[in-house]
């Protein structure tokens, strides 16, 4: 599969996935509604980083591919765009499905607003299909392994100074005894 079918469609399934989320609102399941929007979302996150040469399977991958998506958001000044993203990831994702907590009319409320968001992503990914990021995969699986040795040589730092700690407070508590 070339990567422009892979590119239609991703954007075709997120027209479709937001289309159902209209229905389920209209039926009155606007929690399964609000996932649905959610899962739009997504689709066009990653339709823009196929659109730019990131591989389908890696742009499914949220630690490698989110770095990319805002960098690139805000490389080609659309922070609006990544502004309404952590908005829906909150108000649709979050509120809206997993704790239930937004109201039918807040939730149609994002769902319009996310019509909105598809159609300016679309027309974004279809600039940005003129560019080729691919060489970025690579760069970006070596920033990911340091990133995993950062945090592992973290650990290893606060198990010390945990163990630190315990043997200033045991030597404290032998001088106050």
């Amino acid at each position: 599969m070339t990567n422009n079918t892979k590119l239609n469609e991703l954007i075709l399934k997120a027209k479709e996935t937001y289309q159902k989320a209209s229905e389920l609102l209209s039926r009155g399941d606007y929690f399964d509604a609000a996932e649905k929007g959610w899962c739009a979302v997504e689709l066009m996150r990653k339709a823009l980083l196929v659109a730019v040469g990131i591989p389908l399977e890696k742009a499914k991958n949220l630690e490698f591919s989110m770095p990319i998506f805002i960098r690139l958001l805000r490389a080609v000044g659309r922070r609006d765009l990544l502004k309404d993203y952590y908005r829906f990831d909150s108000c649709l994702h979050i509120r809206g499905f997993y704790e239930m907590l937004l109201t039918e009319e807040e939730i149609a409320s994002a769902l319009q607003e996310l019509g909105i968001w598809i159609k300016e992503m679309e027309n974004l990914v279809k600039i940005l299909s003129k560019i080729d990021l691919s060489e970025i995969v690579e760069m970006m699986d070596k920033a990911l392994k340091i990133k995993r040795k950062i945090l592992q040589t973290s650990v290893e730092y606060h198990e010390i100074l945990g163990h630190i700690s315990k043997i200033i407070q045991q030597a404290v508590s032998n001088l106050v005894t």
